[in-house]
């Protein structure tokens, strides 16, 4: 079976309500966020997203990001989101943002955006885990970002 089909597959499996929910994730929504969006509870967001996760495969945020960008779920459109999204991305006319990340940034946010956690950073880059977690700091202040999986979908639209 192909990788496409096991994507189609996986898809078929998630519930609307669990579609909706990865689809909110993907626009790099909190769960409070996605919980007031969807009128649920943050619970029954983290019990979707256990859920999702088991289905797809993934073990985090971050993962289950990346399978839906792959799947072709990361259309804006279909979310239903009413909530304000506060992600950094500029419209599609605007030049990209120069954060003036350093290589060493770059690298962490590279990894990050791959799903690593920062043990992995940590141990790919031969730092240790407190630099990894001093580096995403300086990254979230630089990029405007408030958690991992919107670094990592900051590092995406931008194709680091």
């Amino acid at each position: 079976m192909e990788r496409q089909d096991v994507d189609e597959a996986s898809v078929a499996e998630l519930t609307s309500r669990e579609l909706e929910v990865l689809r909110l994730l993907v626009l790099g929504l909190s769960n409070r966020l996605i919980a007031r969006d969807l009128d649920i509870s943050e619970k029954t967001v983290k019990n979707h997203l256990s859920s999702i996760y088991l289905k797809i495969g993934a073990t985090d945020r971050i993962q289950a990001t990346l399978y839906a960008r792959d799947a072709g779920l990361t259309d804006p459109a279909g979310a239903t989101s009413s909530a304000p999204v506060s992600t950094t991305f500029p419209d599609n006319d605007a030049a990209p943002a120069d954060p003036a990340l350093t290589a060493r940034e770059q690298g962490v946010l590279r990894l990050l955006a791959l799903g690593l956690s920062n043990r992995l950073i940590a141990r790919d880059l031969h730092i240790s885990e407190k630099t990894v977690k001093n580096h995403l700091s300086s990254i979230y202040a630089k990029i405007g970002a408030t958690h991992r999986t919107q670094a990592a979908l900051y590092a995406l639209y931008f194709g680091l």
